[in-house]
Parts: C-alpha cells; structure tokens; sequence
C-alpha cells in the first residue's frame, strides 16, 4: 500500500500545539529499515528480556515451549505493531494525535493514561534492572567475595536506583537523548553478543555442560495454565509499544520498513532471547543474569564489562521506550514542561522499582511474571478500536488537518468524546470479567487483592473491542464523521 502523504504543513485551529505533536513531513522521514530494524532490536535486547527463560523455566516450561509461546506471542503483539504503525509512516503522527480520531480531542487522554500506566511499570522493572548491575559493580569493585555481592546488591540497590535515575534525568533533562540515546543502543546488541559468549563458554565445562538435557524437560502441558500465563507474558511484553508505535515510525520512509524491523527485531529477537536465558539459567542455576555474570564469567574483565552493559542496556531503553510514555501524561494532561516533566517521571519511577518488595532473584522473576501477564486488559480494549477506525471504517486514511483542529470540525464526536470507542472499552472490559469468572482457572487474577481479568485476555479484547467499535460506531452514526 502507498504511504504517500501531503506535504503541506498543518496548523492547528482553535488551540495551541504542543510542537512535538504536529506531523513530522515526508520529507523529514528518513528511518531506513535497517535503522528501524536496528532500532527494534536494540529496544529489545535489554536485561529483562533475558528474564523470559527464567520465567518460563519457574512455569514447569521446556525450552521448545518457550521459544514456541515467544513466537506466536510476540508475533500477536507485532501484527497489532504493523497495522497500528501505518498511520505514522503514512501521514506522520505521533500516538496522542492518532487516537483524537477514536477517542474524541478531550478523550484521548484516558488511553494515553492507560499506555502510560503500563510503561511506568515497565520504567520501574528496567531501572531496577540497571541499578542492580551499577550496584554489583561497585561491591565487586570493592573486592566483596561473589556470594555476598548479589544478596548485599539488592539489600542496597535504593542508593544505585538513585544515581540510575539521576542520570536519566541530567541526559533527558539537557536534550542529550538522541546523541547518548545512539551510543547508548548499541549496549542491547553488545550484551547479546556477550550472552551467546557466556552460554557458549558454559557449555565448554563439563560442570555445566550435564545440565544441558534438563532444557528438555516440561512439567507443564501445552494447554495448561501456566503455558497460558507465559503466553500472555509474551504477548504483553510488547502490547505495549503495539499501541503507540506511530511515535516510532513517524520518522520511518515506508511500511516495509516497519514489517522487517518488528519481525526481525521484535518476533525473532525475542524468540533468541528467550532460548539463550533459558540455557543460561538451565546450566548456571541462577535466575538473575546479573548473578550468573558475577559468579561465572571468567575473569574480572570479562564481569565488569558485562555488568557494564547490564546497566546501559535497560537505561537506554528507559531513556527511549519507557519513560517518553510517562513524560507525554505529564506534558499533555497536567500541561507540564519538558525538564519538570522529566524530573517527576523519574520520581514515580523511583516507587514503581521494586526494590520495595524484592528481596532475592526468585522474587523479581515472581514480580515480571505477575506484572506482564495480567496487564493485558489495560492495552487490548484499546487497540480493537484503533484498528478498527483506520482500517475497516477510514480504510487506511486520515483527515490529518482535522485531527488538528479543536471542536466541531474536528474529531468531536460528543463533546470531544468519542463514544463509540468509550462504549466499546466499557462493555470489553465488563466481557473480559464475564469471561475471567467463567475460567478463573486460566484467565482470573488478583492483583492487590482485586480480581483482574489476566492470562491471555488480550487476544480476547482485541478482537472484542474491535466488533465492538465497529457495531457502536455504526449505531451512533460516527462512522460518518470519521
């Protein structure tokens, strides 16, 4: 399909802009796709991603089961990826503007919150990810014997998580995150290079080499409940950048580029990563790659330079993938500036880390696994309505100087609320908890003492959310001012 967009400039009617709102120009988008490829991969290859074998292997999953539960997961997460991310190779929006169509101009901001939940999260996993390795390199700097460093780290990983957070903030806060945010990305594809290493030079020791059979072994059947709940961990590890991907290839030159770069560096990326943590884990004994790094990497140069990477890699996609979602709230809802915006979505980081409540490798393996298979339900009534409104209603088309344009000539709806996509979220979400108590066994979780319909309600609110969509659209007769 074509991406040809105008070129003419679009200004805004009605209201003031923020400037990193408006539609970057065809001429201005110069991704490639083997920079966007590139760019996927790096975003993916960072610490907690080799926490998916872990979390597989703590499930009673074999490796096969694994790599299987990545593949078809992921490659859910990534078809949502491509058909969302047209409309920014296409027409040049970001994720805000894009859903002004759907939600109404005042309603975007609940899904915008809701993305944005889900990123903090994630901003917390990765800086306490990356301040565990800033932590474990000051101990081993110190010459700590390696069995004190990781239980010492994590005891006082809160004074790391401060300096992690800080220089996030210094680089974001001083408009330095494209030039360190480049060098910063190639530490994801180091680290894996330095992950294939380390699983090959285990493999050279017969000490570790007699665990290798073990990879095989499943205790759990494809159809139970915990290879459901490793689906869904999957599936919502990039349900999330699934939703606002137009932030991304709004700078892409064709949709080509956004079908390499997510297949190559998302589906199968994430499939290597899975079957290389779980090796690691399998031969080492130790869920924390941080852990297997002190304990078994040969030599002192060989620790600190993959404990190194351990660090950059999650603070650089903190610093591009996570915390943005965050700063966007911040900006667009409470209308904060830029470097106070930067400062506070630190803070919220800070409490969203877990350093709170774990307190060994186990326990934050426990923590992902809990937090990635059951926030489906925040993201998947969401995107229905987004495929839906570009694809079957607007057929791949956008009116983009309306989405600009502040009351009745633009996307108003109701008062600037979309109803149809309100109505569809609500009878999804109220769908999702039927069907969660239906099969609790599979599909109801507690969260904070709260039922919550988790596993993989996502693929169920998707596809309910989008027949939704369309029927109420239909009803309210908004599919004719789409």
């Amino acid at each position: 399909m074509s991406e040809e967009s105008s070129e003419e400039v679009v200004q805004p009617e009605g209201y003031k802009e923020n400037p990193d709102l408006l539609p970057v120009q065809k001429s201005e988008r110069k991704i490639g796709a083997i920079t966007f490829t590139f760019m996927m991969f790096s975003m993916n290859t960072c610490i907690p991603m080799f926490f998916l074998g872990p979390i597989a292997k703590s499930l009673g999953l074999n490796v096969w089961q694994a790599v299987v539960g990545a593949t078809i997961g992921n490659l859910a997460a990534v078809v949502v990826m491509i058909l969302n991310g047209h409309a920014g190779v296409r027409h040049g929006i970001s994720f805000p503007v894009q859903l002004r169509q759907i939600f109404g101009f005042r309603g975007t901001h609940i899904p915008v919150i809701l993305r944005g939940a889900a990123g903090t999260m994630w901003y917390g996993i990765e800086a306490y990810a990356g301040s565990l390795a800033l932590m474990m390199i000051a101990l081993y700097a110190f010459g700590l014997p390696k069995a004190q460093i990781t239980p010492l780290a994590i005891r006082w990983l809160v004074v790391a998580l401060v300096f992690y957070l800080g220089t996030l903030v210094l680089v974001m806060g001083r408009g330095l995150v494209k030039g360190i945010g480049r060098m910063a990305d190639f530490a994801g594809p180091i680290l894996f290079l330095y992950f294939i290493w380390l699983a090959w030079w285990l493999t050279t020791k017969p000490e570790f080499a007699k665990h290798l059979p073990e990879v095989y072994v499943s205790t759990a059947g494809w159809l139970s409940v915990n290879f459901l709940i490793y689906l869904a961990v999957q599936t919502n590890w990039w349900a999330t950048v699934a939703l606002n991907i137009s932030d991304l290839t709004r700078g892409v030159k064709s949709w080509w580029a956004v079908w390499t770069g997510t297949i190559i560096g998302v589906v199968l990326a994430q499939a290597a990563g899975t079957a290389l943590g779980f090796y690691l884990v399998t031969m080492a004994g130790e869920v924390l790659p941080h852990a297997i790094i002190v304990k078994y990497a040969p030599g002192a140069v060989a620790i600190i330079l993959g404990l190194l990477f351990a660090f950059l890699a999650p603070w650089s996609t903190d610093m591009t993938a996570n915390a943005p979602p965050l700063i966007d709230i911040l900006m667009n809802t409470l209308r904060m500036k830029w470097k106070p915006a930067v400062i506070v979505a630190a803070i919220i980081a800070f409490f969203a880390a877990p350093w709170w409540g774990v307190e060994s490798g186990p326990a934050y393996v426990n923590y992902i696994t809990a937090w990635a298979s059951n926030y489906g339900i925040l993201l998947g009534p969401i995107a229905g309505p987004m495929i839906a409104a570009y694809w079957i209603l607007r057929r791949a088309k956008v009116d983009v100087k309306r989405l600009y344009t502040y009351k009745e000539k633009g996307y108003w709806f109701k008062s600037g609320w979309g109803l149809s996509a309100y109505a569809s979220l609500i009878v999804t979400i109220a769908l999702s908890y039927a069907l969660a108590y239906a099969y609790p066994k599979y599909l109801l979780a507690t969260i904070g003492g709260v039922p919550f319909p988790g596993g993989p309600i996502w693929y169920f609110a998707v596809i309910v959310s989008l027949i939704l969509f369309w029927a109420f659209a239909k009803l309210f007769k908004e599919d004719k001012q789409l």
